[in-house]
């Protein structure tokens, strides 16, 4: 049987990958058909098949290039597919390889160093990956990909300002192009400038762009019985070893199984023991990594999903495309990220009145605010995290942020080196993979000099550890300092589970006040200050309490078990009574609605 390629290019843009596989066994060997099935195997979802494959062609070019015919063009492009491959399925190191020696053979070609820089960043090879791109800029200064790309390097690496600078100038040259702009939505929280009317206004915009004709709607197909059992669903891209698990984990543990049934939509390709743990709580699961949104849209109506929630926000992995189509009768959103989506159809927005008071700034929210009494989330800790251990008693201060590097603002920068003003005897511990480049550790070193404190007072820890590895490095520090104006959540939380007490900064956005809704919890209300002053009084306060420091380092992790942030079944009792709140309120609107819309009925006498 003979099959054209343009047949099976069909097969593939119409995501029939499976016949395009079958039409592929009927085509001669070339380099177009190894490509071509790479590509299925890839958008299948297929990793382990697909790097099987992809080794299995890599000997072939490298030995047998000769038998095979292949010319140079032919076999370059199928190593740089090969390489993309690697990349994506943990080979980064000989993708890196593969993509040297192309750029070597040849130097001028912009789109090599934008594919190489992808395939070091992929091996956390981060300098290199910069340098690459650099070089793509030079080559290609109007390539939009190539400008996003550094910019997310900038912004890993803690260099927020250029990376934000970076997006805007890919968003600039691709103005049509709404994924550039949701960057900038997203990169706007970490900034001091930003305030909640702004990052509105860039929302409204991306909606424009994105999604044109979002109008909030009724979805009136199902049921209207206020009181039976719900169908929630989840929609999450971080349904594994992620801060959003410690949330999700005690919610699912605390809602009343007899009043909800749980779905959850998986749009991880990672799997771990969290997964596992996520999964067992929920009635039902889907994997849907590789789902498109229409399929994804069309699975939750088959649900029959009556309350859909989405914990991505406008952060990478996002779904917000499917819920701009309002596929349940109730959206929301909560947890995953700290600011509105723009989105009518996403009715509410779960939060607090500490992390959003109330009558300040509602109107920045495109979403209605649901202010949980005790707190917006919950906290459920690792199992296995170890024995807490006592202050050193060396005389010096052990200050320490063990927060993503993207979250040290300038703000930040000024408030920490106040305290260690504040404090002479202090040092400072940074602790993230990220700070083995060197041309972050030169970043951070300059901004601590410019700001008057010596570079051995840094320490930077670049050290790649397990979480509980992780959780006992908080062993070797007295105070954590939060940053402004994105605070820590799940650092926050992980640090006084330590017996590290946290000194934060409150600000005027959400982000820059969940700190202090947790620290409300614990009645540590003082540790949430509103200046740079505060913040290194507060700090100094703290390092001067002696002995007692170490009866608070000891006394924290039992508060928190006593408290709502730990208490699983009333934060569940107090999410679900808001959803069982809003649906009600849903079919009383659905009843006024058919009594609106019913004809009006008059009595008609006996004509005959």
């Amino acid at each position: 049987m003979r099959v054209e390629r343009s047949q099976i290019e069909q097969y593939f843009q119409r995501g029939k990958f499976l016949e395009a596989l079958d039409g592929l066994e009927h085509i001669e060997p070339s380099a177009w058909r190894d490509t071509t099935r790479l590509r299925c195997l890839r958008a299948m979802g297929h990793g382990a098949d697909s790097v099987i494959f992809a080794n299995e062609l890599f000997e072939t070019l490298n030995n047998k290039a000769h038998e095979y015919r292949i010319n140079t063009s032919k076999r370059n492009h199928q190593l740089r597919y090969i390489a993309l491959v690697f990349a994506e399925q943990g080979q980064a190191e000989q993708a890196s390889q593969i993509m040297q020696e192309l750029c070597e053979q040849s130097p001028e070609v912009a789109s090599l160093h934008r594919e190489h820089a992808f395939a070091l960043n992929s091996n956390d090879e981060l300098d290199g990956a910069e340098l690459a791109l650099n070089r793509a800029i030079e080559l290609q200064p109007m390539n939009a990909n190539s400008h996003a790309q550094l910019a997310r390097i900038y912004c890993r690496t803690g260099r927020v300002k250029a990376g934000y600078n970076s997006y805007s100038m890919a968003a600039s040259l691709e103005p049509e192009n709404p994924n550039y702009l949701q960057r900038l939505i997203y990169w706007s929280n970490f900034s001091e400038l930003t305030t909640p009317q702004s990052n509105y206004q860039l929302t409204k915009l991306w909606v424009q762009k994105a999604h044109p004709n979002n109008q909030s709607g009724t979805n009136t197909w199902r049921t209207v019985n206020p009181e039976r059992q719900l169908r929630i669903g989840f929609i999450s891209s971080d349904f594994c070893a992620h801060s959003v698990s410690f949330s999700i984990l005690p919610l699912l543990e605390g809602l009343n199984r007899s009043q909800f049934h749980i779905t959850a939509y998986n749009d991880s390709k990672k799997s771990d023991s969290i997964t596992e743990s996520i999964r067992k709580l929920c009635d039902s699961w889907h994997d849907v990594a590789r789902s498109t949104d229409k399929s994804l849209s069309a699975l939750v109506a088959s649900d029959q999903i009556d309350i859909l929630v989405d914990l991505n926000g406008h952060s990478t992995g996002n779904r917000l495309s499917v819920f701009s189509k309002h596929v349940a009768p109730i959206q929301l959103s909560w947890l995953g990220y700290p600011s509105t989506t723009g989105l009518k159809s996403i009715n509410y927005r779960i939060t607090d009145r500490v992390a959003d008071p109330i009558g300040d700034g509602d109107e920045f929210y495109s979403e209605k605010l649901v202010r949980l009494t005790n707190g917006f989330l919950c906290y459920k800790p690792l199992e296995t995290a170890p024995a807490i251990a006592p202050v050193d008693g060396n005389g010096e201060i052990r200050f320490g942020a063990f927060c993503s590097l993207s979250k040290i603002s300038s703000l930040t920068l000024d408030c920490w080196a106040a305290a260690m003003h504040a404090v002479p005897n202090s040092t400072l511990q940074l602790k993230r993979q990220e700070l083995k480049s060197k041309h972050t550790q030169d970043f951070f070193l300059r901004e601590f000099s410019e700001r008057g404190i010596e570079p051995q007072r840094i320490i930077l820890n670049s050290a790649k550890s397990k979480i509980d590895q992780h959780l006992d490095s908080y062993n070797q520090i007295d105070l954590t300092l939060d940053t402004t104006p994105y605070n820590g959540t799940t650092t926050t939380l992980e640090s006084l589970w330590m017996g590290v007490p946290v000194v934060s900064m409150v600000g005027r956005t959400h982000a820059s006040r969940i700190s202090a809704s947790i620290l409300r919890r614990l009645n540590l209300d003082g540790m949430a200050t509103s200046s740079v002053t505060e913040f290194a009084n507060r700090a100094k306060e703290m390092s001067e309490l002696g002995e007692s420091r170490n009866e608070l380092r000891h006394s924290l992790r039992h508060q928190m078990e006593k408290s709502s942030l730990m208490n699983s079944q009333q934060f569940g009792r107090e999410f679900g009574n808001a959803l069982r709140e809003k649906w009600r309120a849903w079919c009383q609107d659905r009843e006024k609605e058919a009594d609106t819309q019913a004809p009006e009925r008059h009595s008609s006498g006996d004509l005959s």
